[in-house]
């Protein structure tokens, strides 16, 4: 006989349907359909009894169990159409995180949702698929190993060693970091921890750490650090040294359109132009990725200040026109 049981609500409403046919099933009869051992069947009908309130009665002379309430029925999980569609897009979104490292915990929740709901409960996919969908950028994988070893160590305050590759100065170091937070930005996660080397709290990406190990120290996060105040200043996933520099940018009228729509920072304010233009002010602490966005929009924008950023643009853009040839 099989040991597999099915979902156990499923199994539940499977025994409801055969009680409420008046079928008389015993716990050898309903395991055999099920599937599942007797002493599962016993556990389940004590179940309906005792926790749902079933009206279980056994009958001697047809050797089965009967409802002596008609009119009982098994409260099982009613979903609203929007619980539905809310159900459907985490699985769509369940799938942009494939590779990652909490994919396979993400699919097991899913699945424990998915097994609660009665068999009758039906949603008609290609419906949804046709008003709904994602196009999600998914963080790089990494190492899933790795990655639980970096939540494990922000969870419980334990101190690292890194072997950690620097992008922007293509080379490999070792640092000593106290672990603070993991945050999950535009899709890509990063470690804020506190860098003994530097003697700063920096960001690190998990996917390019090479190796790591646990010194056996602990540490205790400052009361005054709070990682909401340390990410506010960033732009993108980008932070400086922690000292915030004002930003201001002008948008001709057709990207202001585009512009007012959403909120790019905390700090933001928006001055409105009578031409139709705007002033965008921010209080940012790095400029990288302020000046690859406002590249995006070429000569519809215009950094007013700081001069620093003003003059990285321009010079962008110079080297950028001897890539193209003007008989192109």
């Amino acid at each position: 006989m099989k040991t597999a049981s099915r979902p156990p609500l499923r199994r539940l409403k499977a025994l409801d349907e055969m009680l409420r046919a008046g079928t008389y099933p015993n716990a050898r009869s309903a395991g055999r359909k099920l599937e599942v051992h007797p002493r599962t069947v016993h556990r389940d009908l004590e179940f309906l009894r005792d926790s749902l309130g079933a009206p279980l009665a056994f009958s001697h002379r047809r050797n089965g169990y009967y409802y002596t309430q008609a009119d009982y029925a098994l409260p099982v999980l009613r979903l609203t159409e929007g619980e539905l569609v809310a159900l459907f897009l985490a699985e769509r979104l369940l799938q942009t995180y494939r590779g990652t490292p909490y994919a396979a915990s993400l699919a097991s929740i899913f699945r424990k949702l998915t097994a609660a709901l009665p068999d009758e409960v039906t949603i008609d996919l290609g419906h949804l698929e046709d008003a709904y969908s994602f196009r999600h950028h998914a963080a790089h994988p990494g190492d899933a190993r790795l990655f639980q070893q970096l939540a494990q160590a922000v969870r419980e305050r334990r101190q690292l060693q890194l072997v950690y590759w620097t992008a922007y100065r293509d080379e490999t170091c070792t640092r000593v970091v106290d672990p603070y937070h993991l945050a999950s930005i535009a899709g890509d996660w990063f470690l804020v921890a506190y860098c003994h080397l530097r003697e700063e709290v920096r960001m690190f990406v998990p996917a390019r750490i090479r190796s790591l190990r646990e010194t056996g120290g602990r540490f205790e996060r400052p009361v005054d650090f709070h990682v909401g105040d340390y990410l506010d200043s960033s732009f993108g996933s980008m932070r400086g040294d922690g000292r915030p520099q004002r930003v201001r940018l002008r948008f001709s009228a057709a990207a202001a359109r585009y512009v007012r729509l959403r909120e790019w920072h905390p700090t933001q304010r928006i001055k409105e132009r009578p031409d139709g233009s705007l002033e965008l002010t921010l209080e940012v602490s790095h400029l990288l990725e302020v000046r690859r966005w406002v590249m995006g929009y070429g000569a519809e924008c215009e950094v007013m200040e700081p001069r620093e950023l003003r003059e990285e643009v321009a010079d962008g853009f110079r080297r950028a026109s001897r890539v193209y040839p003007d008989d192109l």
